[in-house]
């Protein structure tokens, strides 16, 4: 009986302050009082249902067995370099293992190569076997451009992707150098134009 008492008290309480900011306020303590009754109610029923000893269960304090051992115990484990097997390998080998990643480049725009140009690099590329080439109907999307690397000066010729659009000449963009054989590709756009005075 006290329960609803203190039920009846705290709405009422929350009725007063149902102003313009209370309302909401009032809603939120409303819905906290019933939703924790209606858990008490329900863990009363669970009480009775199965009684209150299956709730409360004591945990032993047993010995860890292997399973737990192995997973509070499991960690990475230092990993030593496999000299030897550098040593047995043939020089292309380790030249394909040290070669994993192209290197990024800041490339200035020269000009866009277009017409018969554009297809030539394509067709020349495709005939040597160019892995990162795109599929022969994707090429009136894509760019091929030649630019100028900003730190060793080289004139290197690379395919843009289609979401860069245009570049116009004196952009910047960021390429990947690719292995040999392979084309470069612009990776990374930037909004920077280089405009040089003579």
């Amino acid at each position: 009986m006290l329960k609803v008492i203190k039920f009846i008290f705290v709405v009422l309480f929350a009725c007063q302050l149902s102003g313009c900011m209370g309302g909401p306020i009032a809603m939120q303590i409303a819905s906290s009082i019933a939703t924790r009754i209606a858990d008490h109610a329900v863990a009363n029923a669970l009480d009775v249902q199965d009684g209150p000893s299956n709730r409360k269960v004591e945990r032993k304090d047993t010995d860890p067995d292997d399973v737990w051992m192995a997973m509070a115990t499991s960690g990475f484990r230092p990993v030593d370099p496999n000299a030897k097997a550098l040593e047995d390998a043939t020089p292309e080998e380790i030249s394909v293992q040290i070669q994993q990643a192209n290197s990024l480049v800041r490339v200035e725009v020269f000009n866009l190569l277009i017409g018969d140009e554009k297809t030539a690099v394509l067709e020349k590329a495709r005939a040597i076997g160019a892995l990162n080439l795109p599929d022969r109907r994707e090429w009136p999307y894509w760019n091929v451009a030649t630019g100028m690397t900003e730190n060793d000066k080289k004139l290197i010729t690379f395919l843009i992707p289609p979401e860069f659009g245009k570049l116009p000449s004196g952009a910047q963009t960021v390429v990947e150098l690719a292995s040999p054989g392979d084309l470069n590709i612009a990776r990374y756009k930037s909004n920077t134009l280089i405009i040089s005075h003579n």
